[in-house]
């Protein structure tokens, strides 16, 4: 599958490769689209964007060949210093992004909640987002505003809201859930 760089984006133009990977994991969102379910992937016709922390999994992944728009292949970790140059905690957010999708989650943007990501259990369509994912910087502590924030959007749209940072000394992600709770 081959997938073509373009500024921070990575884009599939072949409609039946666009939709196979989409299919496969529901990664990225379809040119002109807004969500798409899993049955109706056969009637889309437009191009597969994914962002660039996508294309790096997949790429990474041997799923996807990046190549720049001048045709020659752009390999994972030229992709990775993309990313670096021109999204400050690239790396970080790359290794939560690879967390929950290692982990069978599918992993789409938060952006509507307020969010890093929202993370599904099966995906789009098929179930809602029991999470939501917001990145804590490495050396910024947890204020009381951030846990205010958190439960307020966790609670505005019934979803866990996450902190997920990467520890400085091990790089290993670390996760911090809220829920609302009755009393």
């Amino acid at each position: 599958m081959i997938g073509i760089l373009r500024g921070l984006a990575v884009v599939v133009e072949d409609v039946e490769s666009a939709r196979s990977l989409y299919r496969e994991g529901f990664y990225g969102r379809f040119l002109g689209y807004d969500k798409v379910k899993r049955d109706e992937v056969d009637r889309v016709n437009a191009p597969l964007v994914l962002a660039l922390y996508e294309a790096l999994y997949l790429a990474e992944r041997g799923r996807l060949r990046v190549m720049a728009e001048g045709g020659e292949e752009v390999p994972p970790e030229k992709l990775a210093e993309l990313g670096r140059s021109r999204l400050k905690n690239f790396d970080e957010i790359y290794k939560i992004y690879r967390y929950f999708r290692d982990l069978g989650y599918v992993v789409k943007s938060g952006l509507k909640f307020g969010a890093l990501f929202s993370v599904y259990e099966k995906g789009p369509g098929i179930d809602h987002a029991p999470m939501v994912v917001v990145f804590l910087e490495p050396d910024k502590g947890i204020s009381a505003t951030d846990i205010t924030r958190g439960g307020r959007l966790g609670h505005s749209v019934k979803k866990t809201f996450t902190l997920a940072t990467v520890l400085k000394q091990t790089g290993e992600v670390t996760l911090l859930g809220f829920t609302w709770a009755k009393l």
